[in-house]
């Protein structure tokens, strides 16, 4: 519901409401508006710089309103030109008011094509989304199928899917790595680097599952990859540069490399005793000794 007009700046606002519906071509819309102004508009205190304005502004009005084709539908053919803009007035008033009904049911109607065309573009949008989502679907069934040609095909028909598909990847890896399952999170990540061979963050992730499974010298030899693609990713610069010296001490294997102190080397060490423990439980086992579990420390 409109708000009331009871000032000269509410009546302006109102009045360029009624010139944008004319130009969208809501004529009726606009008709039920332009006669609450010319109601209101005597009543109104105005300055003869404002009331000159409007005015024009209405004269301006009435001719570009005469010309639309659905005033022509409801009133016919009509020139505001040969009198003056107050008789104008009443007569568009008197005008509006005998073919209200009509204007109304207009109104009305114009509101349901305007919600059908609204409902149209939600459903072409959500087609298009399922559309997507099922591409989606097909390319990773392609790629786990490990018919990667096929999958290309697909990729090349939407630029949105390629990034789709290695995020799928991507978050399947990480879940996977933070569950400590590497060899399945390394699988995902090379998925991905299969789509997008040129992201150093899947480098990265990848050398973060290697070097959490306890591969070292495969974890450098991946996160090289994502220095060569991008120098400057600094996160990648202090783990190269921490794999680097780990893998250099003495020339030691990873299983034999004492880890430096940090976050990363924490996790080496508790990799490195997980592996520690299980030697030792399978002697145990083939020596006929109890099978107690070990602590980790961590």
């Amino acid at each position: 519901m409109a708000a009331k007009i009871s000032t000269i700046t509410e009546l302006f606002h109102r009045f360029h409401i009624c010139e944008m519906q004319l130009k969208q071509g809501k004529i009726a819309a606009c008709l039920i508006a332009f006669r609450e102004i010319i109601e209101k508009m005597p009543a109104i205190p105005k300055t003869e710089k404002e009331k000159g304005e409007l005015h024009a502004g209405i004269e301006l009005f009435l001719k570009n309103l005469s010309g639309q084709k659905k005033f022509l539908e409801l009133f016919g053919e009509v020139n505001f030109g040969d009198t003056d803009l107050e008789t104008n007035l009443e007569f568009v008033k008197s005008m509006i008011i005998a073919q209200e009904e009509e204007i109304i049911e207009r109104v009305r109607k114009d509101e349901e094509t305007a919600e059908f065309q609204r409902l149209e573009i939600d459903r072409e949008a959500q087609r298009k989304v399922e559309e997507t989502q099922k591409k989606i679907a097909q390319i990773i069934a392609l790629i786990d199928a490990e018919d990667l040609l096929a999958a290309t095909e697909i990729l090349k028909e939407d630029s949105g899917l390629p990034e789709a598909v290695v995020s799928h990847y991507n978050d399947l890896g990480m879940q996977k790595r933070r569950d400590g399952v590497f060899p399945e999170a390394i699988s995902h990540y090379t998925k991905a680097l299969g789509v997008a061979p040129d992201d150093e963050n899947l480098h990265y992730n990848m050398a973060r599952a290697n070097f959490e499974a306890g591969d070292t010298f495969k974890a450098e030899d991946v996160l090289g990859k994502a220095m060569k693609l991008n120098p400057e990713f600094e996160e990648g610069k202090l783990f190269y540069m921490y794999l680097l010296k780990l893998n250099r001490q003495n020339g030691h294997s990873p299983e034999e490399t004492q880890p430096a102190e940090g976050f990363f080397g924490k996790i080496l060490k508790k990799v490195q005793n997980l592996k520690k423990m299980a030697l030792d439980r399978k002697a145990k086992i083939d020596n006929g000794e109890a099978d107690d579990q070990l602590k980790v420390e961590s």
